[in-house]
């Protein structure tokens, strides 16, 4: 019985161990990629190369919105001659395809019965041909800026994989206003640092861009509906970054109703589950054979989000203080909570991510009770992981002003 006692102690302190080293890892990376950010060089002066780029549009009963996206990327402050804009319209029962067609866009209409945006990439791959530096891969609801070429073609010359900055189309509505603060948050906390560190992002479903040939042979080993994510684990396993490109965005929409959200963020946890039960081994050797970059998306793997870290340094502190059961040293507890509740908010007032009022605490207050959504979520998807679903979005009918960021970023 005591070596039973003795042993669950040990367990529990190890864990809060582990939680405050990944919290003040993700504290150090916040805030050392950040002042490195302010610090650095302007790096996105290089002039454009005349990389030619295939652009393909993923679309499913897309016909409300596929025609805005299709414009964007036609009206690119970028050569007509070295771009080719295609919709691929998968498994589509709607007019996609001819709003697409309309819109000024090549058409490629595909059935396979089967879920997921890698068959509709591979049918793209299959049309276009050679001749291409790039692919780039964007959802039918997005919009792009109008330098967003341009500036990928001026960072991508020596790269593999890019993935430009995602940001919230404007939308007053409470479920995707706070998500939409979430994903401002986390470009500021967590993907700019590390583009400023030289560390890697993962694919984030719209707005990235792959060399052909890289991207091929990707594609045949993708199995799960989560292909961003896994093909960014991948990739990861065969030592190819995946950079950030803070300098170009995208707008993307959020979903509007709790329904569709629980279910796409369902779909997204047993993905990610999927991901880290096949890739995180080969990530770990890469990390522990000095790859940097596989170690810090092992961390991510585990970790995906600060919520996680943020209670469980929380709670260690809190135990410390009220000296309650096996507890780490209030030395140890206190300052890692501390930090990894201080670095982020002086950044996020620094920035004017959020304000000192009204508006600033409601958004912080959505953008917490959204945050642990997930744990119940990710409980539901551990226990449904073998289910494979996939089902469409509802658009977003608020009005669609742009790629701005929503107010308050």
């Amino acid at each position: 019985m005591a070596t039973a006692a003795c042993a669950a102690k040990l367990a529990w302190q190890a864990g809060q161990a582990i939680a405050l080293a990944i919290s003040l890892y993700q504290t150090a990376i916040t805030l050392v990629g950040y002042l490195a950010r302010r610090h650095n060089a302007e790096r996105d002066g290089a002039q454009p190369w005349g990389a030619r780029f295939a652009l393909v549009v993923c679309a499913r009963n897309e016909a409300e919105v596929v025609g805005r996206i299709v414009r964007d990327l036609l009206e690119q402050e970028y050569p007509a001659e070295l771009r080719d804009v295609v919709v691929v319209a998968h498994n589509c029962t709607d007019v996609t395809a001819r709003v697409a067609a309309a819109a000024g866009a090549r058409v490629i209409e595909t059935e396979t019965g089967l879920p997921g945006k890698a068959w509709a990439i591979r049918a793209a791959m299959e049309a276009l041909g050679e001749g291409y530096d790039f692919v780039g891969v964007f959802d039918a609801d997005a919009r792009a800026e109008p330098g967003l070429l341009a500036t990928v073609a001026a960072r991508g010359r020596e790269e593999q994989c890019l993935q430009v900055e995602t940001v919230p189309i404007a939308d007053p509505e409470w479920l995707a206003e706070g998500y939409g603060f979430g994903r401002k948050a986390r470009n500021l906390f967590w993907w700019q640092p590390r583009e400023a560190l030289g560390l890697g992002t993962t694919i984030s479903g719209c707005g990235w861009f792959m060399r052909p040939t890289l991207l091929a042979e990707t594609l045949r080993s993708i199995s799960t509906l989560t292909e961003d994510l896994e093909m960014t684990a991948l990739l990861a396993t065969r030592g190819v970054r995946v950079a950030y490109v803070s300098s170009a965005r995208v707008a993307v929409g959020e979903p509007r109703d709790l329904r569709t959200s629980l279910r796409q963020r369902t779909r997204w946890v047993r993905g990610h589950l999927l991901v880290v039960a096949r890739y995180w081994p080969g990530l770990l050797w890469r990390a522990l054979h000095g790859d940097l970059r596989a170690l810090d998306l092992a961390i991510y793997l585990v970790a995906p989000t600060r919520m996680l870290t943020r209670l469980g340094v929380s709670a260690a502190a809190l135990q410390s203080l009220l000296r309650l059961g096996p507890r780490l040293p209030l030395a140890a507890t206190l300052p890692v909570a501390a930090a990894e509740w201080a670095v982020p908010g002086a950044i996020a007032l620094r920035e004017r991510l959020i304000g000192f009022n009204r508006r600033g605490l409601r958004l912080a207050l959505q953008h917490g009770v959204l945050s642990l959504l997930w744990f119940p979520i990710g409980l539901w998807a551990l226990v449904t992981a073998r289910v494979v679903a996939w089902a469409p979005s509802a658009r977003s009918t608020a009005p669609q002003g742009g790629t701005h960021v929503a107010p308050g970023g």
